[in-house]
């Protein structure tokens, strides 16, 4: 049984714990023994807020609670892309690169649903783990994905961005889920990033679901 870390985000840790459960799920199913530090932030919103020095400080103590850990897969593609750029160690890698890679190649059980698949920026632009996540996803089997057109665009959230400009970060998303949804009735929007899924949630109706890759890949384990 080998070690594996995994790195909950913040908002993730407080807003959607059960991505993180079903993340390590998966991972305790696949034989891996999962290892969570105490939480404790990445440092990247003090990065988009302009505190560098700050946001350096706090990458430090992430790195120093992580440092004997082998490998840490981490549950965000933002977070891991401000690690990658901050961090020489431990090894990191988004989490559902990593699934792809080494996670099985079909999943037991089938789930027949439509869902909107929703690339964040990060994914597309920084960690360049998108098509990875596309991948994934087509493992599971009678899950249909429909691709927002066009595929690139942002979903309004960015952060603090979000905070300093609320009203055209709602706008951004409204346009961004209508790029998704295409008019067509769907079971949800499915992403690697939560915050974006966050996001958009806020704005969605409310039966519409939204749902971390990770919570799909446990639910076509029969989890």
């Amino acid at each position: 049984m080998s070690e594996i870390g995994l790195f909950v985000p913040c908002y993730m840790d407080e807003l959607w714990p059960q991505a993180a459960i079903a993340a390590t799920r998966l991972l305790e199913a696949l034989g891996h023994r999962v290892v969570i530090r105490n939480p404790v932030c990445c440092g990247q919103v003090l990065s988009n807020s302009g505190d560098e020095a700050g946001a350096k400080a706090v990458s430090q103590l992430w790195a120093r609670e992580h440092a004997d850990l082998d490998l840490v897969l981490i549950l965000s593609a933002s977070c891991t892309g401000f690690l990658q750029r901050e961090c020489s160690s431990p090894p990191i890698r988004e989490f559902c690169a990593w699934m792809e890679e080494f996670g099985p190649e079909r999943y037991p059980r089938p789930l027949p649903r439509r869902f909107a698949y929703h690339a964040s920026c990060s994914s597309q632009r920084e960690t360049q783990t998108a098509a990875a996540t596309r991948s994934l996803l087509g493992r599971i089997e009678g899950l249909q994905l429909q691709e927002a057109a066009p595929r690139d665009e942002c979903c309004g959230f960015g952060g603090s961005f979000a905070t300093k400009h609320p009203q055209l970060s709602v706008r951004m998303g409204q346009d961004r889920l209508a790029c998704l949804l295409q008019g067509k009735e769907l079971d949800g929007v499915v992403s690697a990033d939560l915050s974006c899924l966050l996001h958009l949630r806020g704005i969605a109706a409310p039966e519409l679901r939204m749902c971390h890759v990770a919570e799909l890949l446990w639910e076509a384990c029969d989890g």
